[in-house]
């Protein structure tokens, strides 16, 4: 059994290698068979193909793509993390839009749930969709 400051730090590398760096293949490592994914992307499955999918869409429609990690707080088998994802909107912001060439900057709640094992077993994200689209000119600001 894992503790939960080897669940925090899991979760610290996870998206140092794959988000950050690009290493998406190491989230095939990290990901159990089982995993659920409880903020699909649109149109995206709710399962380990379906994340790792996702993470391919975010590093290639950002590729400059940074995350910074704000806070992380690890209890159990779980641990809450903040950060901040920063990037440039060369590739369009979401599949469909047009790229506006502007950099960004997304607040980011996420919360992993670790098996036993210390594998990677559930995943919830919330994220500044709105705020970053009004960053970027998609939407009006307030």
């Amino acid at each position: 059994m894992t503790t939960p400051q080897e669940n925090a730090a899991a979760a610290r590398e996870l998206v140092e290698r794959v988000l950050n760096q690009g290493e998406i293949a190491y989230a095939d490592k990290m990901l159990s068979e089982s995993y659920v994914e409880k903020s699909p992307m649109p149109g995206g499955t709710a399962d380990k193909a379906g994340a790792i999918a996702m993470f391919t869409m975010m590093r290639e429609q950002t590729p400059d793509m940074h995350i910074d990690i704000e806070d992380v707080i690890a209890s159990g088998n779980k641990v809450a993390m903040r950060s901040r994802i920063n990037g440039t909107d060369t590739k369009g912001f979401m599949p469909g839009m047009p790229a506006t060439n502007k950099t960004f900057k997304m607040g980011a709640i996420d919360v992993f749930t670790f098996g036993e094992d210390g594998m990677n077993t559930e995943h919830y994200g919330v994220y500044d969709i709105a705020g970053t689209m009004t960053q970027l000119g998609l939407m009006p600001g307030a």
